[in-house]
């Protein structure tokens, strides 16, 4: 039922937002595909809504301090205004909207656009796979071991996953699970020609214990600067289009290969060490982020080496970042004993309380990923025990 009463069973939900809201919602709450969702605030039902509609009249101006982000919104966005046109197409555009309009149109007019925009996200978004980036603001906070032992988790749960070690200078994914890399970041951004998923697959490396797709670091820090924007959002649009899950382990820096990542990922997994140091870096990261507008209920905080001797207590970790925790990690000798090995900690003890936990926080980060077609290498399903 939308906020005129009326039952509209399948209608595409509209968020309405604007100074002139108002005079459009006239228009359109008598349509029957049409069901309006007139918010007190956008975060508490941006998720219930398939289409932002943004108006504004002619004295509100097009600049788009005014103008909710595409991204934000996590729903496509139309811009309309009424009156003249200019700069609307320039404001649509910086803040990534689906269609712009001039005011005023015709009803049915209206309601063709938001179809189309409602139609073009599901197209889009229809078959893509989850991503997933892993960070940190404090080195040494285990982030690589939590991407790694993530991405194993759920390639061996039937989940055809690609693992992309975007800390362009010192990345450690290949080594942690001793893969010999065919080809790096830097020789796939370095390629000649357009990279799509054809390619991406001709340069990354397979781990056949696990199934497990990489695509590793480049091997030398100065080899960074041949991976651009460009190529970081190419390499990460293609991996999306052939992966079910993508998990993206980072460097400890808001750079250019992390920004790219946050602007494409579906969660952000923060990763918190229990020690004052840690806590520093990560309430600044996450005020970071917020400046970003990147939205706060896509990023999970996740408390790692929970119960170490002399730790700061998770109580005490939420009070001084005012975030809850949503997954814990704890000290386990199984981790550094795993490292040495070269194994992730979920192939070389299974029971150990880390193997465990990193196993359930991917079961529930990439629940409902779409499964890989015709695989028949021996892997396991979440929620499986026991040492080997």
């Amino acid at each position: 039922m939308d906020s005129n009463g009326h039952n509209r069973v399948n209608a595409l939900r509209v968020l309405m937002t604007g100074s002139a809201a108002d005079s459009v919602a006239a228009m359109l709450e008598h349509q029957p595909a049409i069901s309006l969702v007139r918010p007190t605030g956008l975060t508490e039902t941006q998720a219930s809504a398939d289409v932002a509609l943004h108006v504004l009249d002619s004295a509100s101006g097009h600049g788009d301090q005014d103008i909710p982000r595409a991204r934000e919104l996590r729903v496509p966005l139309i811009l309309a205004v009424y009156g003249e046109p200019n700069g609307i197409v320039e404001a649509g555009l910086a803040v990534g909207a689906a269609d712009v309009l001039v005011l005023p149109q015709p009803a049915e007019t209206l309601v063709f656009a938001i179809r189309k925009a409602a139609a073009a996200a599901a197209s889009s978004n229809g078959d893509k796979g989850k991503v997933v980036t892993v960070f940190s603001p404090k080195g040494g906070s285990g982030k690589t071991v939590l991407a790694t032992n993530l991405a194993v988790a759920t390639a061996r749960s039937g989940v055809e996953t690609l693992l992309i070690d975007l800390d362009l200078q010192f990345g450690d994914s290949a080594l942690t699970l001793a893969v010999t890399p065919r080809a790096t970041m830097a020789d796939l951004a370095a390629s000649p020609g357009d990279i799509d998923l054809d390619k991406l697959k001709a340069f990354v490396s397979m781990d056949s214990r696990t199934g497990l797709s990489l695509l590793p670091a480049p091997k030398r820090p100065e080899e960074a600067d041949l991976v651009g924007a460009t190529q970081l959002a190419a390499v990460l649009d293609a991996a999306r289009s052939g992966f079910g899950a993508i998990v993206i382990d980072t460097g400890p820096l808001f750079d250019a290969a992390m920004l790219a990542a946050l602007d494409r990922s579906e969660q952000l997994l923060l990763v918190c060490n229990p020690e004052v140091t840690s806590l520093k870096n990560v309430r600044i990261g996450l005020e970071t982020i917020d400046r970003l507008g990147f939205p706060r209920d896509r990023v999970s905080l996740v408390a790692n080496k929970v119960g170490a001797a002399g730790a700061v207590g998770t109580d005490d970790i939420e009070e001084a970042l005012d975030t809850k925790i949503a997954f814990e990690l704890p000290d386990d000798p199984a981790v550094p004993a795993a490292i040495n090995r070269a194994l992730p900690v979920v192939l070389a003890d299974e029971g150990s309380d880390f193997a465990q936990a990193a196993t359930r926080v991917a079961a529930t980060v990439f629940a409902g990923a779409r499964a890989g077609a015709g695989d028949d290498s021996p892997r396991r399903r979440f929620g499986r025990k026991g040492r080997r």
